[in-house]
C-alpha cells in the first residue's frame, strides 16, 4: 500500500521539525521561564534528547524509499528504536520534589510520528518485482 510510504515520509518530516518545537516549560527552581526543546534543554541535564531520533528517522526514510525485502525488514528495527527512544523522551520530563513540568506540543508530536512510522513500518510497500528472494 503506496500510502503508508507516504506517511512513513511525512512522518519523519514531522519527526524532525518536532525536534526544534517545545517540548517542556518549568519554572521552579534555577530554572525560571524555561522552555525545553528536543535540541536545546538549556542548563538541565537532560542532553540533546532528540538526536537519536533523528539519526534513526533518517535511517528509516532511508529504508522507506528502497524497494527491497532486507530493507523493510530493516526499517521495521529502525522504527522500533525511535518509538523506543520517543517514550523514553516522554517519561524524560517527570515530577520531581512535587513538581511537574509542563508538557508542549513538541512532545506530543514526536510521539505522534513515532507511533506513525512504526505503522508504516510494519504496513511497507514493496513492489512486486522487487522482492528478492530470502
Amino acid at each position: 500500500m503506496k500510502i503508508f510510504r507516504t506517511i512513513g515520509i511525512l512522518a519523519v518530516v514531522l519527526l524532525i521539525a518536532s525536534a526544534y518545537m517545545p517540548w517542556a516549560y518549568i519554572n521552579y527552581g534555577l530554572l525560571h521561564n524555561a522552555v525545553l526543546t528536543g535540541m536545546d534543554t538549556g542548563k538541565t541535564n537532560y542532553g540533546k534528547p532528540a538526536v537519536l531520533n533523528l539519526v534513526f528517522g533518517v535511517l528509516f526514510l532511508a529504508t522507506v524509499l528502497i524497494p527491497r525485502v532486507w530493507a523493510k525488514r530493516l526499517g521495521i528495527f529502525f522504527a522500533i528504536v525511535v518509538l523506543a527512544w520517543n517514550l523514553r523522551n516522554y517519561f524524560l520530563f517527570p515530577c520531581e520534589m512535587g513538581y511537574c513540568p509542563e508538557r508542549r506540543i513538541g512532545l506530543y508530536l514526536t510521539l505522534l510520528a513515532a507511533v506513525a512510522i512504526m505503522v508504516s513500518a510494519l504496513l511497507p510497500y514493496v513492489p512486486e518485482g522487487a522482492a528478492d528472494h530470502d
